[in-house]
């Protein structure tokens, strides 16, 4: 209710800069709660319940309203939202002169009632997933029945496999509303704005994304199947440099983005959320640029090697070396890659010690550069993956 003569008083004062007439605005009940002249809110307007039963406009010229307390001459029409009388629209005049305009003042309010009211239920189920995503990523203790509840109640699937993608903005966003001061940009506007970008960006339109903090933005991103995941990965870094581009409309053109691994159920993303954070952390002390980190890419892996631990990071990317596990001849090729990396990477030495053809060995080495997207020309790359290997040995 409150609310709703909020926006009752604003729409009498946008309308009236407008409107060559005065006008009202009464509730179900009858009451004034926005008029251009103020004295009359909050008084009863007893020709609104009667527009209200009947659901259609009625006239008040001069006689009619000579004996009735608070009514003014006019045009009274029933305002619709959701195809629901839901208030009166009182139009003040002579009613032959208000009659052209009634039609286009109604539709003009009632548009901007279905945008405002809109626009609360935007910004309530915004906070609504902001608490729900602080919860699951950032509490301690955690109710799993709770969290079942939750996701039953937001209609998001509990067992539904995601990754965590954090985006850090720094102090971006309270120095866009500075700079946007003169252009009307509200906080409001602008989070909604780039909450939309990253939904965009990542193909994620439905998913769960919102801000921890005025620095800080999350989106939940489901993944169906493995396929579907290295697809995602593989185009993670292209699909960031998109949001870059879309959030340079705003003057956001430095921000820091990472991705956590996927697991297969709500409670565990917090640990999705935790391998973000901690490849931005330790990003930070790299040359890596743009700042977009992955544990699928092979460069951003090579150069946070030496940040981790060598069973951590075994651990992180052996799904990545998936495709190379599963090949029938994967022990061969392992041998051939170390013996390669033993011999200086001098193709003719490797190739006589494994008693193959040189192009034998230039033809494996070509498909595990395939099977695992690793650029064995370079050295960090072959590096991370010889010792990798050579562990397994």
């Amino acid at each position: 209710m409150e609310r709703f003569v909020q926006f009752a008083q604003q729409t009498v004062k946008t309308v009236s800069k407008i409107s060559p007439f005065p006008i009202s605005l009464s509730d179900r009940q009858g009451y004034i709660i926005g008029d251009t002249n103020s004295d009359r809110i909050g008084k009863i307007h007893k020709p609104s319940v009667e527009v209200i039963k009947l659901n259609k406009a009625i006239l008040f010229d001069d006689n009619t309203v000579s004996t009735m307390e608070n009514v003014l001459p006019g045009i009274a029409l029933p305002l619709c939202f959701e195809h629901q009388t839901a208030g009166v629209l009182g139009i003040i005049g002579d009613p032959h002169q208000v009659m052209p305009y009634a039609e286009l003042i109604k539709n003009y309010v009632e548009t901007m009632w279905h945008e405002t009211i809109h626009s609360h239920i935007e910004e309530l189920e915004s906070k609504i997933t902001e608490s729900f995503i602080q919860y699951i990523l950032l509490e301690n203790k955690r109710n799993i029945e709770k969290l079942k509840e939750y996701c039953s109640i937001l209609h998001m699937e509990y067992l539904l496999p995601r990754c965590c993608i954090v985006i850090d903005i720094g102090n971006s966003l309270i120095t866009m509303v500075q700079a946007a001061k003169n252009h009307a940009f509200s906080m409001e506007y602008l989070r909604r704005e780039i909450l939309y970008c990253i939904r965009k960006a990542y193909q994620a339109e439905t998913a769960a994304c919102a801000f921890l903090n005025p620095q800080k933005i999350v989106l939940l991103k489901a993944i169906n199947d493995i396929t579907d995941y290295h697809s995602f990965m593989a185009d993670f870094k292209k699909n960031s440099l998109k949001l870059m581009e879309m959030l340079n409309v705003y003057h956001l053109n430095a921000f820091t983005v990472a991705v956590g691994n996927k697991y297969e159920s709500m409670d565990k993303l917090c640990f999705s959320y935790e391998e973000a954070e901690n490849l931005i952390k330790l990003g930070k002390q790299t040359t890596i640029n743009p700042a977009i980190y992955s544990f699928y890419d092979w460069n951003v892996l090579a150069q946070l090697f030496p940040f981790y631990d060598t069973n951590d990071i075994h651990s992180i990317i052996q799904l990545r070396l998936r495709n190379l596990y599963h090949q029938k001849n994967f022990l061969e090729l392992k041998q051939n890659f170390l013996t390669y990396c033993d011999c200086n990477l001098n193709l003719s030495k490797a190739a006589k010690l494994l008693f193959i053809h040189r192009n034998t060995l230039i033809y494996r080495l070509n498909k595990i550069e395939a099977l695992t997207q690793i650029d064995l020309g370079c050295f960090a790359q072959s590096m991370l993956l010889y010792v990798l290997l050579k562990r397994e040995t």
